[in-house]
């Protein structure tokens, strides 16, 4: 497994096949090396098989188990042209390692997008460990503070994909949870913690079988997704095509781009003048109003939308792009179905900003009952929402999907809990497109479904600093005349602020929330002495 050959390689001999890698095109796979000095890899094999398929190298290393930081310093990071000191022995209490070697990439000088130093000799572009362990600590204990530095110093994607090592496939396939609660913990959160994204499984033990084998539909989607990823990284910003997706809860055009503690459209806006800046081909409106009467205007009216239509989707073209049209009829009729349609076309509410598309996530589905779908254990999204998330991979064909703010339905369509298949909605609707998603850092919770259901790169966003509001302009003076009228002990004083009260409450609206408690028809305040 140490020499790289082309998928198409075959038995050649290695030297005939020896090439340079680019650190660009390159995956770093770290596997375990029990299963490959038992010779129990078919599944590592056809993972490697596949992500070789997409055009994409690998560079496969054996863990430590203990510390992954020494096999990828060793393995992906250049030799000749870093410092990187190699750990000195596995893992280590977080006292011991203070008094160690320093483990970490040495830099050249160069930073993240955060200032953080970084390494500038990477051999790999993306990080994958099929351990199914944290990075540093393996199955005894987690070190993330030293996973965390580690990795952003290196400044290269971790990923963490799962192989079914502590419960069979037939009994994952079955499990409506999808994995048990002791190989979620330690293969999907754990990972979590030190960074680690994209859990997809990739393969397992059988029942029928004693050593693991590959789920090849789950290794091409994996595969697939790692090279969309790359090419986020290494085409010219100028080609990327992105769609951002702005969510309508209740469905309405006030609800359009509402999202917890988060101002959209003028978040959205600034979004799209960095991007424009940065080298994306965006057609940046004049303000964030000017976007807001861009999305929800247009010809809205004219086909009864709550937004702009950019794209109508006949049914024979959703039928040919879709595979899942016949489940989805099931349970919504026959397509295009009474929601984001119009006669026999669906339609895709957005606007189109050069390369970028700003769109509207369908609404959840059910008149009346618009939170029945989400996390229901069968069913599937309506024709309207699987026809949105079709444009965007086969007609617009983005190259990433961001969804703006906290949060969207899609994470919480139909299907497992976590370790999803090929036959759990959120896992058929995000596709290949890389999710990025802009979620509140206050919601840890529902971030890890966006996370381990669709797959999403979350970036945070804070909440607003919370401060007493109070009183606003007519209101904060009416305050200020009963305070001086309580307080007064002059008669003649109380009635001219009495007067001056009524005839505020008046304008304000607020005489007939004060009548009736009056006592007296005479002047009796409600306010007292």
């Amino acid at each position: 497994m140490s020499n790289v050959q082309s998928p198409t390689s075959g038995n050649q001999n290695p030297k005939a096949t020896e090439r340079v890698l680019d650190p660009e095109t390159t995956i770093g796979l770290l596997l375990m090396r029990p299963q490959v000095v038992s010779k129990t890899t078919k599944h590592y094999d056809a993972l490697i098989r596949a992500i070789e398929a997409e055009g994409l190298s690998v560079i496969p290393a054996l863990s430590t188990l203990m510390d992954n930081r020494e096999a990828v310093s060793k393995f992906f990071v250049d030799d000749n042209q870093s410092n990187v000191q190699r750990p000195m022995s596995n893992v280590k209490t977080k006292d011991h390692a203070s008094k160690t070697e320093d483990q970490r990439p040495k830099t050249k000088g160069q930073t993240t997008d955060y200032g953080l130093p970084t390494t500038d000799c990477s051999r790999v572009s993306q990080i994958v460990s099929l351990t199914g362990f944290s990075f540093v600590g393996g199955p005894a204990m987690n070190d993330s503070e030293a996973a965390a530095e580690f990795l952003q110093q290196l400044n290269r994607p971790y990923r963490s994909a799962v192989s079914l090592d502590m419960q069979t496939i037939d009994a994952w396939r079955e499990s409506q949870t999808g994995l048990n609660p002791v190989q979620a913990g330690m293969q999907i959160a754990i990972p979590e913690i030190d960074g680690a994204t994209e859990p997809l499984i990739y393969g397992g033990i059988p029942a029928s079988g004693v050593e693991p084998v590959a789920l090849d539909d789950r290794c091409v989607r994996f595969a697939r997704r790692l090279r969309r990823w790359n090419r986020l990284r290494t085409a010219r910003r100028a080609e990327l095509k992105l769609a951002l997706t702005l969510f309508c809860f209740p469905p309405n055009k006030g609800n359009i781009g509402t999202a917890a503690d988060l101002d959209v459209f003028p978040s959205l806006w600034d979004t799209l003048n960095k991007l424009q800046a940065e080298g994306y081909e965006v057609e940046l409106p004049a303000s964030a109003d000017a976007l807001r009467e861009k999305l929800i205007g247009g010809d809205a009216e004219s086909f009864g939308a709550t937004a702009n239509v950019a794209y109508r989707m006949s049914v024979p073209e959703y039928r040919c792009l879709c595979p899942f049209v016949d489940e989805v009829e099931k349970d919504w009729g026959a397509a295009p179905g009474r929601i984001n349609s119009l006669g026999r076309d669906l339609l895709i509410q957005g606007v189109q900003l050069g390369n970028v598309f700003v769109g509207v996530q369908p609404t959840f589905g059910y008149e009346g009952d618009p939170m029945r779908l989400m996390m229901a254990r069968s069913g599937s999204p309506h024709h309207g929402f699987m026809a949105f998330y079709t444009y965007l991979a086969k007609v617009l064909n983005v190259d990433a999907v961001v969804h703006v703010g906290t949060h969207g339905a899609m994470e919480f369509m139909p299907g497992k809990q976590v370790g999803l298949s090929g036959e759990c909605w959120p896992d058929r609707l995000i596709g290949e497109l890389p999710n990025i998603y802009i979620y509140s850092v206050n919601n840890p919770s529902e971030g890890s479904i966006a996370k381990r259901r669709s797959y999403a790169e979350l970036i945070s966003y804070l909440t607003p600093p919370i401060e007493n509001a109070g009183l606003y302009r007519e209101l904060a003076t009416r305050k200020e005349l009963v305070m001086s009228y309580r307080q007064s002990s002059s008669e003649p004083e109380r009635e001219r602020l009495f007067e001056s009260i009524e005839e505020l409450s008046g304008q304000l609206n607020l005489n007939e929330a004060t009548a009736g408690a009056a006592g007296s028809p005479a002047r009796q305040p409600r306010w007292g002495a």
